[in-house]
């Protein structure tokens, strides 16, 4: 009897075991893409810098601003080019992720 199907199902089962004790595998969509913000707006949107917080900002003002970066309304020297990599979709998560911070 071939037992090759059956220690490939075990393998999965532990890697999905593996992955689920993992926290940041159990974290929300919003959350994974709104840390690609914190090395420039700071852990969880709170700037310590120049840059602009965006924690707390409203939900709708910050999908706005990020389509207007993507489109090239709203210029800023670095903005427009990491909003071109974002759906409309992703910017709806990161609206709802920051104004709850």
């Amino acid at each position: 009897m071939n037992q090759t199907p059956i220690v490939l199902l075990a393998a999965m089962l532990a890697m999905n075991t593996a992955q689920a004790a993992d926290p940041a595998a159990r974290r929300p969509a919003d959350e994974i893409l709104a840390h690609a913000c914190s090395g420039c707006h700071g852990t969880f949107g709170h700037s310590s810098s120049p840059t602009p917080s965006i924690a707390g900002k409203a939900e709708e003002e910050f999908i706005a601003a990020m389509r207007e970066f993507k489109s090239g309304q709203r210029v800023s020297s670095i903005m427009n080019r990491i909003a071109r990599g974002y759906t409309d979709e992703d910017f709806v998560a990161m609206g709802q992720f920051f104004k709850n911070r």
